[in-house]
C-alpha cells in the first residue's frame, strides 16, 4: 500500500526538527572546542550519536515510503515524489532539510579543523616533553624534584 502524502509530509517535518537538534549539538561541540572545554565533549558525543541514530531512522522511513510510492529512495526520488504529490509546504520542508544537511556538513568540517588544531598543539607539547626527557636526562629526578635541563651559562649571561 503506497504511503499517504501526509505520512511523507509528517516525516519531512520530523526530519527537519531532528536536523535542527543535531545542528544545536554541533554548535555546542564547536563552542566547547573553541573554549577549550574538552571535558564537555564526551557528553556532547553521546548526544550527537543519539541524534544521528534518530536521523538514520527517519531517513530510512522516508526511503521506505518513497520505495512504496514507486520512487527511488534517493534525492531524485524525493524530487519526483514532490513533483507528483507534494504540496508547497512539503517542498519547502524538503528544501529546508537539504539546507540543514549542508549546514551540518559545513559545521562538521569546521569541528574537524578545530580538532586537528587541538591535536597538533598536543602533539607539539608532547614532542617537547619527550625530547626534553630523552635528550637532557629528564626534567625531574627520581624524587620528583625539578632539575635543570642544561648546565652551562645562564640565559642572562653575555
Amino acid at each position: 500500500m503506497p504511503p499517504s502524502e501526509s505520512s511523507l509530509s509528517a516525516g519531512l517535518k520530523a526530519e527537519v526538527a531532528a536536523w535542527q537538534a543535531l545542528l544545536n549539538v554541533l554548535a555546542e561541540e564547536e563552542r566547547a572546542l573553541v573554549d577549550g572545554e574538552a571535558d564537555h565533549l564526551a557528553q556532547l558525543n553521546a548526544s550527537k550519536l543519539s541524534q544521528l541514530q534518530n536521523l538514520g531512522k527517519l531517513a530510512s522511513a522516508r526511503q521506505a515510503d518513497l520505495l512504496a510510492a514507486g520512487c527511488t529512495a534517493d534525492r531524485a526520488g524525493m524530487d519526483s515524489w514532490l513533483a507528483q504529490h507534494g504540496d508547497p509546504e512539503s517542498r519547502d520542508r524538503w528544501q529546508e532539510l537539504c539546507d540543514l544537511e549542508g549546514q551540518a556538513r559545513a559545521m562538521n568540517e569546521r569541528i574537524g579543523a578545530l580538532i586537528d588544531l587541538r591535536l597538533a598543539s598536543t602533539r607539539q607539547a608532547l614532542n617537547v616533553l619527550v625530547h626534553a626527557a630523552t635528550h637532557q636526562n629528564g626534567l625531574y629526578d627520581q624524587a620528583g624534584l625539578a632539575v635543570a635541563a642544561r648546565t652551562g651559562k645562564p640565559l642572562t649571561a653575555a
